[in-house]
């Protein structure tokens, strides 16, 4: 989803993810800021999937965990024109694995997860994600009501 400041996207994200049944269905939220690192997603990520046989990983059995990554863009563009928690993003979506971190490298299998995310234009001040990134998703433009949406809902 893909909006101006105040247009209720994650409010209409959250609402959305809380109305499946809990029995199939589990909700993470992650914040992204300007401060989101690669790692800091990856461990997250780590910390709200359980281990199943072998090197997969993922929600309980019989359950889709959503992922809510709200403020995609927010993450810092480095040297080389990357912001690294949306790589990894690309990678885990396109391979559907990460590797083990500060050990021996291991691929890390993450099944049963589906990633949505909401965001605020690129303007000024406002950092341009990679198109290799956005061919992932959806894109949902969500814009400001009418006044006379405003009066009736008010």
């Amino acid at each position: 989803f893909i909006g101006e400041s105040g247009t209720a996207k994650s409010v209409t994200l959250q609402n959305t993810l809380e109305s499946y049944p809990q029995e199939q269905s589990s909700i993470l939220n992650i914040n992204f800021s300007s401060r989101t690192s690669s790692l800091d997603f990856q461990r997250t990520l780590e910390d709200n999937v359980s281990k199943r046989t072998g090197r997969i990983y993922g929600p309980e059995q019989g359950k889709k965990l959503r992922i809510f990554i709200d403020d995609l863009s927010m993450p810092k563009i480095d040297t080389y024109g990357t912001q690294q928690p949306l790589a990894l993003l690309k990678f885990l979506v396109e391979r559907g694995f990460v590797y083990e971190r500060g050990g021996d490298l291991e691929k890390i299998i993450i099944q049963d997860c589906q990633f949505i995310s909401g965001m605020q234009p690129p303007l000024a001040g406002r950092n341009t994600i990679d198109p290799r990134v956005v061919s992932l998703y959806a894109c949902i433009g969500i814009t400001f009501p009418a006044g006379e949406s405003i009066e009736r809902i008010y």
